[in-house]
């Protein structure tokens, strides 16, 4: 690794770390707090530390998504980089898109016993496969290009 990827990668950190500080407070990194979503009559307690691990790969996945363009995917460690974040994203949202269809599989019963469920859960649940599918695809290309260009440098 490069003097100046050990910079990026420590000048990253240290904005996540800021980043983190600033919306959570020193509570945040600590095991005990969480935070409670209510939707209607269903309680959601998510420890602080998953947001913070959510908010940190997506702030290293765009980081090193611009990296990687940037360099037109010729910096080895960036593409390293960009596809483990991808997949820890693809991961998180996995479990942000279970929450969200457990919530959709609780429905409600209408006044003519029908069953309704919120169509704004469903759209959140599409889109947020739509952005998985998006990153696989980036991983993907990344993978080929950092391939193309290891071949070429051997």
């Amino acid at each position: 690794m490069k003097h100046k990827e050990i910079f990026w990668l420590i000048g990253t950190v240290l904005f996540v770390l800021i980043l983190n500080f600033l919306l959570f407070g020193i509570d945040g990194f600590k095991s005990e707090p969480n935070i409670d979503i209510n939707i209607h009559d269903t309680y959601f307690v998510i420890a602080n530390f998953h947001f913070i691990l959510l908010l940190s790969m997506l702030i290293f996945f765009v980081v090193y998504l611009l990296r990687m363009l940037r360099r037109n995917f010729k910096n080895l460690t960036a593409n390293l980089i960009f596809m483990v974040t991808g997949l820890l994203n693809i991961w998180f949202l996995t479990g942000i898109i279970s929450i969200i269809n457990s919530y959709i599989e609780v429905t409600e019963i209408t006044e003519y016993n029908l069953p309704f469920t919120n169509n704004m859960f469903n759209n959140v649940a599409t889109i947020l496969y739509l952005i998985q599918l998006i990153i696989v695809v980036l991983i993907v290309y990344s993978g080929f290009k950092t391939g193309q260009n290891y071949k070429q440098t051997e």
